[in-house]
């Protein structure tokens, strides 16, 4: 069966680039970078798969020529200057409309990432590609934060995880492997020096009082405050890990306190 665009579900009949093309003229002098992407599912680490590969040549078959030539091509275009400044590793005053189309490019990175995973591996459910798609922007089921990374890891990295939150009488189980979209799943867009921690979770419960307590980490979405960007006060690559497993490892515990 020929593919449909994950947002509108027209015929996919269009490559979109994982990581921005227009980066081609920024990490031109950089050459074949290392990447990595992995998915965590239940917890468990998933297949790991390192490579590399020019950062700006990563495209997904799962978009129609409409969408990618429309509102995505937009969204570059409204993105471009932000995160161009980031990757020449100039500070940034971050207002409400950029912190939007930053919250939204990374949500909309976040789900390319994860197409460049077997069909089972994808965990954001189906509502926020048409919530993204109809609106712009990311659902209230989505929290956004940005952070900086002065590290010197790979240009470009995508992480995705997904939880189950299933109960029985003995409390939150019942992980299935194969189910695909997971209640709560999170990803980590880490792309040049800027770094984003994207969740999200169909139990609202969940979101209560939910932050992060990283240093120098602002909420982006929903908005939150203005605040400077600086690569000065970026991760290392220890900082970066631990940042990316924090919502991770919030989990299960905030599951299991919701259910009892």
């Amino acid at each position: 069966m020929p593919r449909s665009c994950v947002f509108c579900g027209a015929p996919a009949d269009s490559q979109e680039h994982v990581w921005p093309n227009w980066a081609a003229s920024t990490l031109a002098d950089e050459g074949p970078l290392p990447h990595f992407h992995q998915v965590v599912q239940d917890g468990r680490p998933g297949e790991e798969r390192r490579y590399s590969k020019d950062a700006y040549s990563v495209t997904v078959g799962v978009v129609c020529a409409t969408c990618n030539n429309g509102w995505m091509s937009d969204l570059e275009s409204q993105a471009k200057p932000y995160l161009e400044t980031m990757l020449r590793g100039h500070g940034r005053d971050m207002h409400k409309t950029g912190l939007r189309t930053l919250a939204t490019w990374a949500l909309k990175t976040s789900m390319m990432v994860e197409h460049t995973h077997g069909a089972k591996r994808h965990v954001i459910p189906r509502e926020e590609y048409a919530h993204l798609f109809e609106h712009g922007e990311p659902s209230k089921r989505v929290r956004v934060w940005m952070a900086a990374y002065a590290g010197t890891r790979a240009v470009a990295v995508g992480s995705i995880w997904g939880l189950d939150a299933e109960t029985n009488e003995t409390g939150p189980r019942v992980w299935e492997p194969d189910r695909g979209t997971r209640d709560i799943w999170g990803a980590t867009i880490l792309f040049g020096p800027a770094v984003f921690q994207v969740f999200g979770t169909t139990i609202p419960p969940l979101l209560e009082d939910l932050e992060l307590n990283a240093r120098n980490t602002h909420r982006i979405w929903p908005y939150a405050g203005d605040f400077t960007w600086s690569q000065t006060s970026g991760f290392n690559d220890q900082e970066l890990m631990a940042f990316a497993d924090g919502l991770l490892n919030e989990f299960p515990r905030r599951v299991a306190t919701w259910t009892t």
